[in-house]
């Protein structure tokens, strides 16, 4: 019950402007480098 009324709480805060909801980072995946064909260096 304490989980679910602070999760309203914090949804209250953030459609009032009180708080930013928190802002994903985008996960960059090991294939998009520009070296992903080389082997690496150890």
């Amino acid at each position: 019950m304490k989980a679910r009324l602070n999760y309203l709480m914090w949804r209250l805060a953030v459609a009032l402007g009180l708080a930013e909801p928190p802002r994903i980072q985008p996960i960059r995946v090991r294939a998009e480098r520009a070296d992903a064909g080389r082997p690496r260096r150890r």
